[in-house]
């Protein structure tokens, strides 16, 4: 074994394990959460050679034991010196104990003198161990399709599950509504026969998406561009992104740009910061307005007071943190309200550690007292709290419905409850469970939202669609939920790239199908029809807006509307 470490403080070393398959595991500690995955490597030797065509089992087991729950990514493949890898996969390694199995048919001959397994950790956080690795050579007689692979079950993923079908048949009563439409001619008589298209525009609920500004609203001469650390976007590829944003979502959220430190940041007089204030201000909040994209800030507060270096500072100091928070309120508010329509007002409002804001203020009032001063600052706004581990994992379900009651107690119940549904392979809910809790909270929050949606399977593919498909049609078919948010599309721009729905080369993943045959086609009204003899013809849509255009001979009017679940009538007249 072989260890190396780079820019952090690290250290590996053989340790005992119980109640497993195996008795050891290589364990490496480091003092950072997150860093490059280079940072920290583990490389183990090969002992045999494996020749071209050779079909190779790779097996080992790995977790992360003091994490909080999410997934971080870990890279492994099987390399010479020179990072001429034949074979490489990234894998999400979580707090319990998980065995990873794939197989591949090597490319080139894999030499024990120069070749290694090697595993990048460097994103894994403060603990990481790998245990029981093996390769297995099958030599060239072996169908790799016939080999085993490591995969996640879950509750109603069957093609006939009665849940599902009971969901889309009560979204054929909740999402959809009567369209009438009437033509008549100069004089107010009916027209019999005229062809009229019912084009639907926008849904009524909402699908939305994490996008990056810079993306969206860098002007050509700046490109390529650099938005993330390490990552390069073309002007093509932000061409293509701006217009997976129009095609399929209503909303977005910005990833990062109005978080208070980054706020903080793009009032400077760093050009940097400039530039990008002029992007976000100038460019991408105007364009989002004119392709009728409302933007979601996020966010205001992060309840565990602890976590980035703005609001650090202020522990032990409330009233320093108010007087902070107030006055960042007091800027961004009424700097965005022209353009921002709803935030993500508290995120994280039950957090973790022993630093959140109801800690350090002595009482959940202080929760409170932000949506108070955060409405009167942007009272046209919709106001959010946000919290994870509700819909994935669970334990935060009854802290976060104990808040939202003392929220409603004291006159500031929030506008919008939001979940993070980030879910990797240990945490697939059940769709029957999602739609329980839904039912949970909508008794004491009317109003509902997939605020960060995600679904971080590996490489299985078909595993990340099916569940996708599955959360999308539980939120969809119940009647308080109004949107679903993911936490970004594109793999460059994701933060867990597997994740994604469009890849790199921006073709479609079997999720991203997925979605698309949803939103636009399965869920979308596009209806050609002809007028009966009293000039009417009906028809059954999703609810939203449209646009209607009445056609009879070389008359022609087009009309818009918008079609409520109560049902709405249309008159057009041919003039």
């Amino acid at each position: 074994m072989k260890f190396r470490s780079q820019h952090v403080t690290a250290d590996a070393t053989w340790t005992e394990v119980g109640d497993m398959p195996f008795q050891h595991s290589y364990r490496i500690e480091s003092d950072q959460r997150f860093s490059d995955p280079a940072n920290m490597r583990v490389q183990i030797p090969i002992t045999q050679a494996i020749k071209k065509g050779d079909v190779v089992l790779v097996s080992f087991w790995v977790r992360r034991p003091n994490a909080g729950g999410q997934p971080n990514n870990i890279y492994y493949s099987i390399t010479d010196e020179s990072d001429a890898a034949v074979y490489a996969n990234t894998l999400s390694a979580y707090r319990e104990w998980n065995q990873h199995v794939r197989s591949f048919v090597a490319g080139r001959d894999i030499n024990p003198a120069s070749d290694v397994v090697q595993f990048d950790m460097g994103e894994a956080g403060t603990i990481v161990e790998i245990a029981d690795l093996r390769l297995v050579n099958y030599g060239t007689d072996r169908d790799i399709a016939t080999l085993p692979k490591t995969t996640v079950m879950y509750a109603g993923r069957e093609k006939d599950a009665a849940w599902r079908e009971a969901a889309l048949a009560r979204v054929e009563t909740i999402r959809k509504g009567d369209l009438t439409i009437e033509v008549v001619d100069a004089q107010g008589r009916p027209v019999t026969g005229a062809r009229v298209t019912v084009a639907m525009q926008k849904h009524a609920f909402g699908f939305g998406s994490a996008v990056n500004a810079e993306v969206l609203g860098a002007p050509r001469s700046d490109f390529p561009i650099n938005p993330k650390k390490q990552i390069v976007v073309s002007w093509d590829e932000a061409q293509k992104y701006r217009d997976v944003v129009k095609k399929y979502f209503d909303r977005v959220t910005f990833e990062s740009e109005l978080r208070p430190h980054n706020w903080q940041s793009l009032q400077s007089k760093h050009p940097v910061w400039q530039r990008r204030k002029t992007i976000l201000m100038d460019r991408t909040l105007p364009w989002l307005r004119e392709n009728n994209i409302a933007a979601r800030g996020h966010y205001i507060g992060w309840a565990p007071m602890d976590f980035n270096s703005v609001e650090k500072q202020f522990v032990g100091n409330p009233e320093g943190h108010r007087k902070w928070l107030w006055n960042h309120m007091a800027d961004v508010l009424p700097a965005t309200i022209k353009y921002v329509n709803e935030w993500d007002t508290i995120n994280h409002i039950i957090g973790w550690g022993k630093h959140t804001y109801e800690m350090e203020y002595g009482g959940p009032k202080i929760y409170a007292e932000i949506l108070a001063e955060a409405r009167r600052l942007a009272p046209d706004a919709s106001h959010a709290i946000n919290e994870g581990k509700v819909l994935p994992d669970g334990y935060k379900r009854e802290p976060y419905k104990k808040i939202i009651r003392y929220l409603n107690e004291q006159n500031q119940s929030p506008d919008i409850v939001g979940f993070m549904g980030h879910f990797g392979l240990t945490t697939l809910t059940p769709p029957e469970e999602l739609l329980k809790v839904y039912d949970e909270f909508a008794e004491i929050a009317p109003r509902l939202q997939l605020s960060e949606f995600d679904v971080d399977a590996g490489d299985d593919e078909a595993l990340q669609a099916d569940y996708f498909r599955d959360v999308l049609i539980a939120s969809f078919s119940h009647p308080n939920m109004e949107a679903v948010i993911q936490w970004g599309f594109w793999e460059k721009m994701h933060w867990k790239p597997a994740a994604a729905l469009w890849r790199e080369d921006w073709t479609l993943k079997p999720a991203g199908k997925v979605f698309v045959d949803l939103v636009a086609n399965q869920w979308w009204t596009d209806e050609s029809l002809t007028t009966d003899v009293q000039g009417q013809t009906r028809t059954r849509g999703f609810l939203g807006d449209y646009q209607i255009t009445a056609r009879y001979g070389d008359l022609s009017e087009t009309v818009t509307t918008t079609l409520h679940r109560e049902g709405t009538t249309v008159r057009i007249r041919l003039r």
